[in-house]
């Protein structure tokens, strides 16, 4: 007999041998043969035909009595049987115990390297995207059955790995409206436990530079003052706030040594409270920052203070498309692009009725793109004063976009006077809402071909006839836009287009080298089957 522990608690093994284990075979066998029962004779057969008294009831009760006690015998036997399968169940349930806790000690999780583990921990971490304020505000990081919290509570080893990583406590994502409730006693409760619980994120992520995104309908909120404290660590942030909200950001003025990238969003977009504010100072002062991107807050230009001689991308949104200050929204894009002589990347928006002023032409030497958006309903005059206010020599990317709801697409005319004037050299070009028509004396034929020999990516969303037929490859001749080699498809596939000349200009396209990429947008779907067909024996990197 053998015994064998582990943990807190012991197995007793005292399991036959193999010879045992033939000898109760063989023990079995003769049981069963003992236990020979005859068939019925056929006179009782043909008795449970009538209702007739047997004739020799004696023989008839003796063999009755001689099944009921082999029956008792059997069920006495059963019963030992049913004991020891009993045992032999508990034994075999304590042993596949036993070996699962061997394999779970022995299992390579416990050998994993610490730095293994946190790649790994990385992945289960929701981080905190600020180009996307919309996601950040599901996103609620001081929820205790999400990562990290939730990877600290497994096991003491994977503890002390998560604690001692601060990178997976270097994310966080507020939304403080969650925290609001009707009742004032269980308000101040939700308040006080997320109070607790940041500072416990905070102090573990140690001295990493933050990633932090906040939404609050309250100018000020005792969150915010907590998260404002370690505003010395903060690298990218999104603030989601009132007006009011952002002139009490002041106490952190000068405390920004790490900022890099910052996103401000404004949730009130009343005109009166913005014409009575005055200069927010608070990112006056930050040595690293390079990125600023504003959500519907009107002139950042005048109404923020910062290092414009240190930023070189500049993001100015309006999502809903409700500007404030519509008729002078064009003197705010030449005040940003004035005042940020180093921005290499800007986004525009034109905005209003017509350019009431005039603008003073300006030449940005280091600007490579620009996207300028005009919002719906708006004047197109708006856009095209602002693009024959510029000169862009250095610009390599170029993206503009008009309402859909315009009658008559407009023509490219100010942007071939812009390319022309800033003489560069046009690497990607995106259009949206513009004729495209490639006929003899279109603006659009000027355009590309001033840019033909540079020309790498191609992004629109409408594809006459006569654009085709001039983007297809021929033998006998060089092709036109010999550097192409990503074509992008946006919005749906317009009615009029031939598809099955689109997929013959693709294939001519295949064959020259330099054509790599077809991306189309998941709207924009082939309505011909022929040419769906084609297009997917075509061997071309596509995406959507």
């Amino acid at each position: 007999m053998t015994s064998t522990s582990i943990s807190n608690f012991s197995i007793v093994s005292n399991f036959p041998s193999f010879s045992q284990l033939e000898d109760t075979s063989e023990t079995s066998i003769s049981i069963s043969d003992s236990y020979i029962l005859e068939p019925l004779p056929s006179s009782v057969k043909d008795l449970l035909k009538t209702n007739e008294a047997p004739l020799h009831s004696k023989l008839l009760q003796s063999n009755l009595h001689d099944a009921e006690n082999m029956l008792l015998d059997l069920n006495v036997q059963l019963e030992k049987m049913k004991a020891e399968i009993a045992l032999f169940t508990v034994k075999r349930n304590q042993l596949v115990t036993m070996i699962e806790t061997y394999r779970n000690i022995l299992h390579p999780i416990r050998r994993t390297p610490p730095e293994v583990l946190l790649e790994i921990f990385s992945y289960c971490v929701e981080f905190v995207d600020t180009d996307h304020p919309r996601i950040c505000q599901n996103i609620d990081s001081l929820d205790t059955k999400q990562a990290p919290w939730s990877l600290a509570q497994v096991c003491k080893y994977w503890r002390f790995v998560v604690l001692e990583c601060p990178r997976l406590w270097s994310s966080l994502s507020l939304d403080l409206a969650r925290m609001e409730h009707k009742d004032p006693a269980k308000a101040q409760e939700l308040e006080y436990n997320a109070i607790a619980l940041l500072s416990h994120y905070l102090r573990r992520s140690k001295d990493c530079p933050l990633t932090i995104a906040v939404h609050s309908t309250r100018p000020m909120h005792p969150i915010v003052s907590l998260i404002c404290s370690h505003s010395g660590r903060w690298s990218n942030v999104l603030l989601s706030l009132p007006p009011e909200g952002f002139r009490l950001l002041s106490t952190i003025k000068g405390c920004l040594p790490k900022l890099k990238a910052l996103h401000l969003r404004n949730v009130e977009c009343l005109e009166n409270i913005w014409n009575a504010m005055p200069v927010i100072d608070a990112f006056e002062y930050a040595p690293n920052l390079r990125m600023v991107r504003a959500y519907e807050i009107p002139n950042i230009a005048s109404k923020l203070l910062l290092p414009w001689d240190q930023i070189t991308h500049c993001m100015n949104n309006f999502p809903t498309g409700d500007v404030l200050f519509r008729d002078s929204l064009n003197r705010q894009n030449m005040d940003i692009l004035t005042k940020g002589v180093k921005l290499r990347h800007v986004a525009l928006f034109c905005s209003g009725y017509g350019p009431s002023l005039v603008l003073k032409n300006l030449k940005h030497q280091f600007l490579t793109a620009i996207t300028i958006d005009l919002i719906r309903n708006s004047n197109l005059d708006l856009l095209n004063q602002l693009l024959n206010a510029l000169t862009l020599p250095s610009l390599a990317s170029l993206r503009i976009s008009v309402s859909s709801r315009l009658r008559v697409r407009p023509n490219v005319e100010p942007i071939v006077r812009l390319l022309e004037r800033s003489d560069c050299a046009l690497v990607k070009l995106r259009l949206k809402g513009f004729e495209t028509d490639m006929e003899e004396d279109s603006h659009f034929r000027s355009l590309l071909y001033l840019i033909q020999n540079s020309m790498q990516v191609l992004c629109l969303e409408y594809f006459p006839t006569s654009l085709l037929s001039a983007l297809i490859v021929t033998e006998d001749q060089a092709p036109f836009l010999p550097r192409l080699r990503h074509l992008r498809l946006s919005g749906v596939c317009s009615p009029q287009m031939d598809q099955l000349l689109f997929v013959k200009m693709l294939e001519s396209r295949m064959k020259y080298p330099k054509f790599m990429v077809l991306e189309m947008s998941s709207h924009f779907i082939l309505t011909n089957q022929e040419a769906q067909r084609q297009l997917d024996q075509l061997d071309i990197i596509t995406s959507s």
